[in-house]
This record gives structure tokens, sequence and C-alpha cells, in this order.
């Protein structure tokens, strides 16, 4: 069975790199991963700014086909004429339907209907 000494120096064996190996990145790999990081992060750029000059041109797009074309309409109050009530007797009655056939009824209650042929 193993002392405790010799669990320990198995165990720093284990965990620390020995006087022979090399231990992390050279200067080429640091370089390597440089300028992979450097090739994403530029990548990563170049699609936001694709993306944002797309949303513009589909805001825009949709913001013109959103609002209708309509022409400026002048608002103006229509004045209909007023409206005027004459009283006429028969005869004026009948010369404002001169050609027009029409006949006047008078029944024994004494009311009065305008009968007008329609051609």
């Amino acid at each position: 069975m193993k002392t405790h000494s010799e669990k320990l120096h198995a165990l720093l064996h284990e965990v620390l790199p020995s006087a022979g190996e090399h231990c992390g990145l050279t200067s080429a790999g640091v370089l390597h991963l440089l300028h992979d990081e450097r090739r994403r992060l530029h990548r990563f750029r170049r699609n936001i700014a694709l993306l944002v000059v797309l949303t513009m041109l589909l805001s825009a797009v949709l913001w013109r086909h959103s609002t209708p074309a309509t022409a400026p309409v002048a608002s103006t109050k229509s004045q209909s004429a007023p409206l005027v009530i004459r009283h006429v007797n028969d005869e004026q009655l009948f010369a404002l339907l001169k050609d027009t056939p029409a006949a006047l009824m008078k029944f024994p209650d004494g009311t009065s209907r305008l009968l007008v042929l329609d051609q």
C-alpha cells in the first residue's frame, strides 16, 4: 500500500506537467486563435450590418404600401338653396305644369288632390 507522501507525488505528477512536457499554446497557436476570432467577429459584424440594411428596406417597402395615397380633399360646406314655399292658386299651378298632363280633383269635404300623368 502506498504511503501518504507517495500518493501526493502521484497526484502532483498527474496534475503538473513534467519538465520535458510543453505546457500551453505556442505563439503560432495563439496567433491562429486570434486570427480565427477576428474572422468570426468580422462575419458577425457583416451579418448584423446586412440584417440592419434588409430591415430598413423592408420597413420602407411596408410603410409605403400601408399608407394610402389620397389626394388632398378641400373641405367645403355644402350650401343648399334655401327652401321657399309659396302658396299658389289653381291657375298658377297649371301654369307651372303647362305642358304636363295634370288634373285637379276636388272632393265634397273641400280637399283637393293634384293628379299628374307620368309619361
